[in-house]
């Protein structure tokens, strides 16, 4: 199963567009959102996605999220947006995955030794991780989509069969 994970999109017209193309073209089963999508207007382009990526489309708020009230029905409008808050905790693919916009870095090596968890995302930092544990675990921030920050727009996907990572630029 291939899962992407895209986080701090922030309006960016062109590159949400981008990364959904890519994800389209890959046949992406699921999609992560950790957060700072920033407005409701950007779900718009999230409606591209395909019909399989739609009904698999997870998210968590980050901490540049305005009206989330909003943010959550016009999400929930083109896609099957599980309920979620700061924080989200799901099964995909037999892959228990824990997700946060901004979770402590002692929080994630936490969750990461207990092996609670067989995929951690985050946001926030818009700097990239993709590291494998030694006990397996995948830890990701997939960096920002945006690149306003770090002038490279990246997002992730997660081959769950083969428990790998791979970062894609945009």
């Amino acid at each position: 199963m291939k899962i992407a994970v895209i986080s701090d999109t922030r309006d960016h017209r062109d590159n949400i567009l981008r990364a959904v193309s890519i994800m389209n073209e890959r046949k992406v089963d699921a999609l992560i959102h950790c957060g700072d999508y920033v407005s409701p207007f950007v779900t718009k382009w999230f409606d591209k996605l395909n019909d399989t990526i739609k009904k698999n489309f997870h998210g968590v708020f980050g901490n540049n999220d305005g009206e989330i009230t909003f943010l959550r029905e016009v999400l929930g409008q083109i896609c099957n947006f599980t309920k979620n808050g700061l924080e989200h905790v799901l099964e995909i693919g037999g892959k228990k995955i824990f997700v946060a916009h901004f979770p402590r870095p002692e929080t994630i090596e936490a969750l990461a030794v207990s092996s609670n968890f067989d995929i951690i995302l985050s946001g926030h930092t818009h700097k990239i991780v993709n590291e494998k544990k030694e006990n397996g675990v995948l830890v990701i921030n997939p960096g920002e989509a945006c690149g306003y920050l770090t002038n490279k727009a990246t997002f992730a996907i997660i081959d769950t069969d083969r428990m790998i990572s791979e970062i894609i630029e945009l």
